[in-house]
């Protein structure tokens, strides 16, 4: 469980903490990941090495994987626009990329990594819940001298998600009329958009209606349409196989597409799947 002072420390930044893969449907042909319009942090359980984390974009497509033995990972998913400022870099060529630490030309992710490498000398392998307590003492102290330079951008995107986002049932906002009432015009709401969230403002709600799609797929399928805000099922099943490679009826009776090798999986380690979910955003 996360305790009520790790939780406050990192949902300012964070909307939710996953170990593994999350499972869809029960007896799943294969393990899902996910499309997502959020960045990820990654850090793979178990490891002694603060830094190995990997950034993970925006994902714009399902990925189907053979269910293997392998190396979980804990991954901390971004809140809208915040990314963005944490890495203090714009997140235009994040999209479907997974990027070491190393490699990312990001000096406060760097410093954030010391931080935690500084709390435990020599490294000693890590559960995720170690991890977190690390990652909370860490956060406030790296950001404590930064200046947030970006506060009215970050404000744009924050309100312009929650505006694109689905649920509600209602239609989908258009970009231009999301750009007049946040007082922007659209060119400038979709740099802003591309640079705090990795992808334009309709690629975003494009992936936000899969999700809700994805969340609610044992439901009838009219139902979802509606509730994602699509026109009509034939719409909702355009987007959906454009993002899951699949129909919604056949993702729901476990035809998938084709599964791919994860290269990155490690026989050393848990099998998939959930070890820890939480929602930071409870209140």
């Amino acid at each position: 469980m996360v305790s009520p002072e790790v939780a406050r420390a990192l949902r300012p930044w964070f909307s939710g903490i996953t170990v593994g893969a999350q499972p869809v449907l029960d007896d799943a042909p294969a393990v899902l990941e996910q499309p997502d319009h959020a960045t990820t942090l990654a850090w793979r359980v178990g490891s002694a090495d603060p830094y190995d984390v990997v950034v993970m974009g925006p994902r714009t497509r399902a990925r189907y994987y053979v269910e293997r033995p392998g190396r979980d990972c804990l991954q901390l998913r971004f809140r809208p626009g915040r990314a963005a400022e944490f890495l203090g870099l714009p997140l235009r060529d994040l999209a479907d990329r997974a990027v070491a630490v190393a490699d990312l030309d990001s000096e406060s992710l760097r410093t954030f990594v010391r931080l935690i490498a500084d709390c435990d000398s020599p490294p000693a392998p890590e559960s995720p819940r170690a991890r977190l307590r690390s990652l909370a003492r860490a956060v406030p102290v790296a950001l404590a001298t930064r200046r947030d330079r970006g506060g009215l951008r970050r404000r744009i995107v924050a309100q312009a998600t929650a505006m694109l986002s689905a649920g509600d049932g209602s239609p989908h906002t258009p970009v231009g009329l999301v750009a007049r009432q946040l007082n922007v015009s659209e060119r400038h709401l979709r740099t802003v958009f591309v640079d705090g969230v990795g992808l334009t403002p309709s690629r975003f709600v494009r992936i936000d209606r899969v999700r809700l799609v994805l969340a609610g797929i044992r439901r009838k399928l009219p139902e979802l349409a509606t509730e994602a805000g699509y026109h009509d099922q034939s719409h909702m099943g355009a987007d959906f196989r454009r993002v899951m490679g699949t129909t919604p009826h056949a993702f729901a009776t476990r035809r998938w597409p084709a599964v791919e090798v994860c290269t990155a999986a490690e026989e050393d380690s848990d099998q998939h799947g959930l070890v820890l979910h939480r929602r930071l955003m409870e209140r």
